[in-house]
């Protein structure tokens, strides 16, 4: 099954869901949310339900009672750390569900809270009187490409603008400071992405104000940047760490943890109080550096920092190095390189979270072999979209 058919799945059955009342008046025509008019407990109830028959199919075995488990968001609004906005032909907004090259001109959009969205707004409003070019799409002419908000839990908000190449570096300036005054805003970033690609990511040409935001996790701080990865869910967060740090420490007392893929630190940060050493794996530079600084801020002295490949550490590791591997990959997944060499270390448990079920039962496909399917979890992290995340626990046979 291919992921458009996935998603089509898990639409086609939230939409046999009982109506409901949306909040925004693009209900329905927006990408960033398709199902808003179908009740919040119908579209956890379709994902379950959808994401149980793909690994029946797949002839991955789930275990009893986890089958169609979905854990809801808390709350189905406001959810979100980060959102990209387009800016073209005169719209601020996100494009049409379906439709990639139109833009809906949104006043409202309740993904994140009403001030972060205003605040957002409010710059793109002011940018465009100080006469700053929006991007075209199709002819690749203009300036501003991206408006993106990251939000932290308490409401403090790093903003980017993502443009072409344009010499408006006195416009800026001022843009800037106008964006500074606005209600929770902390800190602008001017990001270049200087190519036909569409990315809302790119090199810092400047930044104003705070360049980074901290994002409170429990009992930790951590700093992200406007490029930095990090889960999408505020009020989510939390249980999934707690349920990845219970799997982890039931092998025994202060296990060696391997943390691959980690980002900022998120994952490690949690596990180093009860974990004899942590090793935090990512590939992006940026990202690797944010986690060591993190942990150093945070003053644990038990987590190491590898800014390199995931496939090129597990490459160097010695069998039984870990007694624990947390995996969060990409969308892409792991891999039958990656597989291989976890199932030559063979740790005692894999602890693997998963945007992409698809390719998770790849993955678990690969591994089976050495491991076994113990428990299986989603969590709708992406309320109104079909969109979710998994957390399967393997346990070494």
């Amino acid at each position: 099954m291919r992921a458009k058919e996935f998603r089509n799945q898990i639409g086609l059955q939230i939409r046999q869901g009982s109506p409901a009342e949306p909040r925004c008046a693009h209900a329905g025509e927006c990408g960033g949310c398709s199902f808003q008019d179908r009740l919040y407990a119908d579209q956890v109830a379709a994902k379950g339900a959808i994401v149980a028959q793909l690994f029946s199919a797949a002839g991955i075995a789930l275990p009893d009672g986890d089958a169609s488990r979905v854990v809801p968001s808390p709350e189905p609004y406001g959810y979100r750390t980060r959102m990209d906005y387009v800016t073209t032909k005169g719209r601020f907004g996100l494009r049409a569900r379906g439709k990639f090259n139109y833009v809906i001109d949104l006043h409202e959009c309740h993904l994140i809270p009403p001030p972060a969205f205003a605040a957002a707004r409010a710059i793109w409003v002011a940018a465009c009187e100080l006469g700053l070019p929006d991007y075209n799409m199709r002819s690749h002419e203009g300036f501003m490409r991206y408006i993106v908000v990251r939000r932290s839990p308490t409401d403090a908000l790093l903003i980017a603008m993502v443009t072409a190449a344009g010499d408006y570096a006195a416009e800026m300036e001022q843009l800037a400071t106008l964006a500074l005054a606005q209600p929770g805003v902390v800190g602008f970033h001017w990001l270049l992405n200087d190519t036909l690609t569409d990315l809302s990511f790119g090199t810092v040409v400047r930044s104003w104000g705070a360049a980074l935001l901290s994002m409170e996790v429990g009992a930790t701080q951590l700093a992200i940047g406007p490029n930095t990865f990090f889960q999408n869910n505020v009020h989510l967060l939390g249980q999934l760490l707690d349920d990845v740090r219970l799997a982890a420490m039931s092998v025994g007392e202060a296990p060696r943890i391997a943390d691959l893929y980690g980002g900022v630190g998120t994952i490690a940060l949690h596990l180093a109080p009860f974990s004899t050493s942590v090793a935090c794996v990512e590939a992006v530079s940026e990202s690797a550096e944010l986690a060591a600084q993190n942990a150093a801020a945070a003053g644990i002295t038990n987590v190491r920092t590898h800014a390199q490949d995931v496939l090129a550490f597990l490459r160097e590791q010695a069998n039984g190095n870990y007694a624990v591997v947390v995996v969060d990959p990409p969308r892409t997944g792991m891999g039958p390189a990656v597989c291989t060499e976890l199932l030559r270390m063979r740790p005692q448990r894999l602890i693997y979270i998963s945007c992409n079920p698809l390719t998770q039962i790849e993955d678990l496909r690969n591994l089976e072999a050495g491991y076994r399917l113990t428990s299986f979890q989603s969590y709708d992290m992406f309320p109104h979209t079909p969109h979710l995340e998994t957390l399967a626990l393997l346990d070494r046979v």
